[in-house]
């Protein structure tokens, strides 16, 4: 039973948990809502979307996944859960979203209004697309993001009638996390096996390959990577320097240059792997994912407060390090992404 229980638990990606509940979250806090019970309900449903879409994922791509190696220690290429498993929790975690929404609407905690209902229903459309089709065309990562930054605006939407500067900034800032995320990082996560089964992503596209366990990764593409990081610092600092009346301490930021200039030195250090480790890869990935994370509360605390702020710089940390422990053994280094 234990083991069933882990097994699903590494389905559902419990140990994203913390960092998935932010996405709603920072376009409800970006649109001045403060109170805890809508940010506790969008963080929830943060959640959800993330259970959904990483299972529903799992469930489409299953026969390329068996392609790999090192991915046979997920639940469904193991064959510990059954495939239609995945498709009845998908479906079931959205029908509950749906209702949960509806359902707090009515009770006024938030917005009684159809657009955030338009909005996280084109969200909704486009990651489930992704799931079914990305790997068939290049460039689909734009559809991904594209998803990610709805569910963002989603966020303030839920609380707010009208769409902020700072909303637009933020979501923005998410559309190139996932893009960055799952276009480079991702792909550079499966050049080896991407190709057995005829992919062509945008890191096949630009000459990436692993023959013989060596990566060869050409200048093209780490001129686009190191570009993509340059564009986000400019976004991430563009509130305190571009927005008239943005509150900010003064030491943020400087923070929040450390902060980028940790995630430029992984993207150098993951640009300069010559043996493919994909459990090296997927260090760099989570490290820089909780960076990238951080550095938007650091940004916000002065227009939300220091203790919110904490909380959401440390708690997705603390969080994914407690339950990767449990589910995988190892504080830092998961073994499904």
């Amino acid at each position: 039973m234990k083991v069933k229980i882990l097994e699903y638990a590494r389905l559902i990606t419990i140990n994203q948990w913390g960092v998935a509940s932010l996405t709603a979250l920072f376009g409800a806090l970006s649109a001045g809502e403060l109170d805890f019970l809508p940010l506790f309900i969008l963080a929830v449903m943060g959640v959800m979307a993330t259970v959904y879409s990483s299972v529903f994922n799992d469930y489409c791509d299953l026969e390329l996944d068996k392609l790999s190696k090192g991915l046979r220690e997920k639940p469904l290429v193991s064959g510990s859960i059954p495939r239609i498993h995945a498709l009845y929790i998908s479906v079931f975690v959205l029908i509950i979203a749906y209702i949960i929404i509806i359902l707090t609407m009515y009770l006024g905690i938030f917005n009684l209004s159809i657009t955030p209902i338009i909005v996280v229903t084109a969200s909704a459309l486009l990651g489930t697309l992704y799931d079914l089709y990305g790997k068939k065309f290049v460039g689909s990562d734009v559809v991904s993001g594209s998803a990610a930054a709805l569910f963002c605006l989603f966020g303030a939407t839920m609380v707010s009638e009208t769409i902020s500067n700072l909303t637009i900034i933020i979501s923005s800032l998410v559309f190139l996390q996932i893009f960055y995320l799952n276009a480079f990082s991702g792909g550079l996560k499966d050049a080896d096996h991407d190709y057995l089964y005829g992919i062509k992503n945008i890191v096949y596209r630009m000459g990436v390959r692993v023959e013989n366990n060596k990566v060869t990764i050409t200048k093209s593409f780490s001129f686009v990577l190191l570009l993509f990081q340059a564009i986000s610092a400019i976004l991430l600092l563009m509130p305190i320097f571009y927005l008239k009346g943005f509150p900010y301490f003064y030491w943020q930021p400087l923070l929040m240059l450390l902060l980028i200039i940790g995630i430029f030195f992984l993207t150098i250090k993951m640009l300069r792997i010559k043996t493919f480790d994909r459990d090296q890869i997927r260090k760099i990935i989570s490290i820089q994912e909780f960076l990238r994370f951080m550095v938007v509360p650091i940004m916000l605390i002065g227009f939300i407060g220091i203790y919110i702020g904490l909380f959401l710089i440390t708690f997705p940390f603390i969080w994914f390090v407690i339950f990767n422990r449990i589910i995988y053994g190892s504080a830092l280094k998961p073994k499904r992404m």
